[in-house]
């Protein structure tokens, strides 16, 4: 019913001119992993990329702390969040900014990381408190940012799950950060569990893992194409399990992480030349 519905909603976006150009998810294959993410045993949670450092960031949720590693997994130092509770998301901001998500909380909270930082302190921290109803078994499961409109795109994981565009106050307002359901993004999926948004090409990654795949959303909230993470696709030999992060690099190259610390590397599959349908020789 998922399926159809997304197949409904993809038709309706191009009668109304809005289909563009996809990714697409579908032509991706498995071209490295599982590998062991390096400095983390368990609870790799959230995942994000940094072009300028060329890095990944991992999110643990206990203990609470930033691994940065190589495109490989190798490790390339461990940050501790001091007081944090419950980190399930992280996304990079630009320069050495990021943001990381509290699932119970339900904050947003910016942080800035030195090269060199070893630590990163929460109560000298700015939040974002949302107005999301969540809770302990049902929190901010995902986070995404894009730089372009300054907004945040958070997931709720499960029992309904959903996407929400979070739109920051002006730095001089108290007032609190402005949270819109997006229409359709999420429908179809048991949970959602990752949050990716290529600015590039205004396209929403959303990961599930109860689901297995990976869903990409056009800016209204459209399916444009599909990941699958299960066995016997994609160059997988068997089902990920337990997917948490998603994110892409700036060569296109997507990345999923999976508990308890294991990285899958997914590229664009190269097309199949075509033979020419000439004459043999005789």
């Amino acid at each position: 019913m998922g399926r159809l519905l997304s197949l409904i909603c993809l038709l309706l976006g191009q009668a109304l001119g809005q289909a563009e150009e996809s990714l697409p998810l579908d032509q991706y294959t498995l071209a490295k992993g599982p590998v062991v993410i390096g400095g983390v045993s368990q609870n790799a949670s959230g995942l994000t990329y940094h072009a300028g450092r060329d890095s990944l960031f991992v999110v643990l949720d206990a203990p609470q702390r930033i691994v940065e590693s190589g495109l490989d997994g190798s490790l390339k130092r461990k940050i501790n969040l001091n007081k944090f509770d419950d980190t399930e998301g992280i996304t990079w901001l630009g320069e050495n900014r990021f943001a990381v998500a509290e699932e119970a909380r339900g904050n947003i909270v910016l942080i800035e990381l030195e090269p060199k930082d070893g630590g990163v302190s929460w109560k000298k921290a700015k939040k974002l408190n949302l107005d999301i109803k969540v809770n302990t078994t049902n929190g901010l499961e995902g986070i995404a940012y894009d730089p372009l409109a300054k907004r945040f795109f958070v997931a709720r994981e499960k029992r309904s799950p959903a996407v929400f565009k979070i739109i920051p106050p002006k730095p001089e307002s108290v007032a609190p950060p402005t949270s819109i359901l997006m229409s359709l993004a999420g429908r179809g999926l048991h949970d959602i569990s990752g949050l990716h948004y290529d600015a590039k090409n205004e396209r929403l990654l959303i990961l599930s893992h109860e689901s297995a795949c990976v869903i990409e959303a056009n800016k209204y909230g459209i399916e444009t194409s599909r990941l699958l993470l299960r066995g016997g696709k994609a160059g997988l030999s068997r089902t990920i399990f337990k997917a948490e992060g998603v994110t892409l690099d700036k060569r296109g190259t997507l990345y999923i992480i999976s508990e308890p610390n294991l990285l899958y590397v997914f590229k664009k599959a190269k097309p199949q030349p075509q033979s020419s349908g000439g004459k043999g020789s005789k």
